[in-house]
């Protein structure tokens, strides 16, 4: 028996594409883009219980390449399709056949090859050609309807280089995705010249010899956490894993048992787009403006895990499967990695009498990687003994980079090597949070400590307080992080109180943010416009998903958050969806290079008046096997 908001399974998937392919929808200039579960609405997930019989339904976004539309059907799993519904003027994300169809006809471009020539490049399997989604500013005289890529070049002197170090500056293409046609070289005068300093990171070209001793996990009776599908149950946490095509990794029903009854913390919780701005000057920078998970449904790139390097412990891993533009189902072995670790000591005191009391902390984590070209990036969820929960996003891979002259100063990027740049941008990611806390219905308080005024209430200039606003409609909701004050927002229940009396809560800690360094009217700006505000919070809508709309291919921009909260709802008292912006600035350095060390950001989710008590305190003290 299946769960509502279980992931479609590979012969779900294979029977909705089955569907599609004998109703015409897909098949030839028809293709797929993508294939989600159609969630169930959440008052029927809530109201579903084992045995009952709850119809599964596919999502799936078609792409017609000779008329240029998109639609979405739903579809029945088991059954036929429910609805077609036409997406007016939207674009279909890019797909890898896109990518490759695309690579193919740069290669065969005479244009290109004469290009190539005559920078000494004969051999164009030594070209390393990627396809980049072009953002929405269009070159005069190319139809801005048309669905396009551009593609940044490197050079590939051996077979095992690390191409990354021999950018081809000064030449790219312009490819329609639909017709494969080439629709422009572009190719700058005086470019600089092609880096030849090698960028070895592979083993057995480094030759790294730096070893510790073995480093070995042992759990002798098992992990501490047991999996059924896709439920798990760790310590006192219940919650169900999920994946999403476009996402990636989800987090569903999130549950606390506290003294013996289980309390909601989250209905769903995900990474909803990912963008990456890039602040360099070169032509044809301004393109350089991915929507990782928008434009290229990120969900697509999971990695399959490795045992022992990408996870380390006793692991449990889940399998999840996607669907391409053809409608063949892919399966991704080993795509969730789910395991325990220890993370220093929950709580510890020391009293009068030298009496010692100490816990040990752990943690369950959840976590998958994806690789989109250069770049890697870790999802991590940790679920902690005190009730919090914490997100981490991992940033590894290799940096994009671009040529220069050798030497000459470079005002947004960085020389890693002579004549080798890496550009300054940014990685802006936004968190869908939609928590229940106890429950529901929830009301958005912010917090901000100050110091009390002088006078009779702080006589010696060092009392202080906190305002707590409530933040009672869209427009009051889009916030800044405020280091000063040491601001913070939680989300209240008033209509359960605590031991006290007052409403339960669970608060939102941001971690490391940034600012967008690109101007609000900027082409990416316009398209990205969630990025400048690092709160914003919903009512929670079925057809709200994504912070910069449903279509961010080539959209000029305003969709998503900005469209949606100039209504200006109320918020109290009702299903509010908060959406958490946070990043990193990235100013490359000579040490990201040729291969980049983990940087990492995220953001925690705490309890505040939730619990009676701390509830690491109903945790037992370690066993012998601390020493």
């Amino acid at each position: 028996m299946k769960h509502p908001l279980d992931p479609l399974s590979p012969a779900e998937l294979t029977s909705v594409c089955d569907v599609l392919r004998t109703e015409g929808l897909i098949g030839g200039h028809r293709l797929l883009t993508m294939l989600q579960l159609e969630e169930p609405a959440k008052v029927a997930v809530r109201a579903w219980r084992p045995g009952d019989t709850l119809r599964r339904v596919a999502r799936a976004t078609l792409w017609d390449s000779n008329e240029h539309t998109v639609h979405i059907a739903l579809v029945a799993v088991g059954g036929g399709v429910l609805d077609v519904q036409e997406a007016p003027g939207a674009l279909a994300s890019i797909l890898a056949l896109d990518c490759q169809r695309a690579r193919d006809a740069v290669r065969k471009d005479e244009r290109f090859l004469a290009a190539l020539a005559r920078r000494g490049i004969l051999d164009i399997d030594s070209v390393h050609v990627e396809a980049w989604s072009f953002g929405s500013e269009v070159p005069a005289g190319i139809d801005s309807t048309r669905r396009l890529v551009w593609t940044p070049l490197w050079l590939r002197p051996e077979p095992d280089s690390n191409v990354y170090a021999h950018p081809i500056e000064g030449l790219r293409t312009i490819v329609d995705l639909d017709s494969c046609e080439v629709l422009r070289v572009e190719e700058d005068e005086d470019p600089p010249p092609i880096p030849l300093t090698p960028g070895p990171y592979r083993a057995d070209q480094t030759h790294a010899d730096v070893r510790l001793r073995d480093l070995a996990i042992v759990q002798k009776d098992g992990p501490s956490f047991t999996v059924d599908g896709w439920a798990v149950s760790w310590e006192r946490w219940r919650l169900r894993v999920g994946f999403d095509q476009r996402e990636g990794l989800v987090l569903h029903d999130v549950r606390f048992v506290d003294e013996g009854r289980e309390r909601i913390v989250a209905y769903r919780m995900s990474i909803a787009e990912l963008v990456i701005p890039y602040g360099d000057r070169a032509p044809g920078a301004q393109r350089k403006q991915a929507f990782d998970t928008g434009e290229f449904s990120l969900g697509n790139f999971t990695n399959s895990l490795t045992l022992g390097c990408d996870c380390l412990g006793e692991i449990v891993y889940l399998d999840v499967a996607v669907a391409d533009a053809l409608g063949n189902v892919q399966e991704i072995p080993q795509a969730i990695c789910m395991h325990e670790e220890d993370h220093g000591i929950l709580w510890k005191h020391t009293d009068q009498s030298d009496h010692v009391e100490v816990r040990r902390s752990r943690r369950f984590v959840v976590s998958s990687i994806v690789t989109v070209n250069n770049y890697e990036y870790g999802y991590f969820w940790y679920l902690y003994q005190d009730g919090s929960i914490e997100f981490e996003a991992k940033l590894t891979g290799i940096v994009l980079t671009t040529a220069g002259q050798p030497g000459a100063p470079a005002p947004s990027a960085t020389e890693i090597e002579p004549g080798l740049l890496a550009p300054y941008h940014q990685h802006i990611f936004c968190a869908r949070l939609d928590l229940d806390v106890d429950g529901g219905p929830n009301t958005l308080v912010e917090v901000d400590s100050e110091p009390l005024p002088p006078g009779p209430l702080n006589p010696e200039g060092s009392s202080y307080t906190t305002r707590q606003t409530v933040l009672a409609r869209e427009s009051a909701a889009q916030r800044e992080v405020n280091s000063f004050t040491g601001r913070y927002w939680k989300l209240v229940n008033r209509q359960a109180t605590g031991h006290l009396g007052g409403p339960v809560g669970y608060k939102l800690v941001p971690g490391a943010v940034t600012w967008p360094m690109a101007l609000p009217e900027s082409v990416i700006g316009r398209r990205a416009a969630f990025m400048y505000h690092h709160l914003w919070a919903t009512p929670n809508r079925r057809n709200e998903r994504y912070p910069a709309g449903e279509f961010p291919y080539q959209h000029a921009g305003g969709a998503g958050l900005p469209e949606w909260t100039a209504q200006d709802r109320p918020l109290e008292d009702t299903d509010v969806v908060l959406w958490h912006v946070f990043g990193t600035n990235h100013i490359p350095r000579s040490e990201d290079w040729p291969v980049m060390a983990v940087e990492r950001t995220g953001f925690m989710l705490k309890p505040v008046g939730f619990f009676r008590r701390n509830p690491g305190i109903e945790v037992a003290p370690p066993g012998a096997h601390c020493h």
